[in-house]
């Protein structure tokens, strides 16, 4: 190779790893000071429901190892003993709820407002369990479910996060009636019929009485 494609060689190589080296270290980096927010939109058939209480709790804090960013364990769930590993698992909210509840653990609870919405305000990065601890009226309590924040979203850090597609309700099953009783719900008026035998009992006895004086005033009169 001729010097002076060599060192046009050179030149492209150079240029391509400059260009790696921007695009590596180009990604967008969590600012771990800043704060932000959470807000939940409770939901039925796409319709808002409003009526009960959401708990917020703080899970895991944010751990950074080499440009890398993942969720530990606060001091609060520790003792959990779960792993944070895989946060898209079923089981791991209905975990962390149960210990929380046992434990007795603090968090910010808020009443959901007629718009069916809450909002955590001014909420420190890092990942949090949501929990319905009180429900709408004629509806179950949702399902606990994890949210981080801030979170990726097209190569870039949110950290006012919307968590309503998560939160869907269903309504509470219609209580059975069992055939021949009397629905609970509804007035009972069964309680009104035992005075039945009683009014016919006092009817044929004055009946009888009637006919026992009409026939004592026909003997009388026949006699005199």
């Amino acid at each position: 190779m001729k010097p002076k494609k060599y060192v046009t060689a050179l030149f492209i190589v150079a240029v391509l790893l400059c260009t790696l080296n921007v695009t590596a270290f180009a990604h967008d980096v969590p600012d771990l000071t800043k704060e932000g927010s959470i807000s939940i939109t409770m939901k039925y058939q796409g319709k808002a429901v409003s009526g009960g209480m959401l708990t917020l709790y703080r899970v895991g804090d944010v751990h950074e190892e080499d440009g890398n960013y993942d969720f530990v364990l606060n001091s609060d769930f520790a003792g959990s003993g779960v792993a944070l590993s895989d946060l898209s698992s079923a089981e791991l909210p209905d975990t962390l709820t149960q210990y929380a509840e046992k434990q007795k653990l603090p968090g910010i609870t808020q009443d959901i407002g007629s718009d069916g919405k809450v909002s955590f305000q001014n909420v420190s990065p890092g990942l949090y369990l949501i929990v319905q601890n009180k429900a709408a009226e004629g509806y179950n309590k949702a399902e606990s479910f994890l949210v981080s924040l801030p979170y990726m979203e097209n190569g870039s850090y949110v950290y006012n996060v919307d968590a309503s597609p998560k939160v869907e309700l269903e309504k509470e099953p219609a209580k059975p009636v069992t055939p021949g009783k009397p629905d609970p719900s509804l007035p009972q008026t069964g309680q009104l019929n035992w005075p039945i035998p009683v009014l016919v009992i006092a009817g044929l006895l004055l009946f009888s009485f009637g006919w026992a004086l009409r026939f004592r005033k026909r003997s009388t009169g026949y006699e005199g």
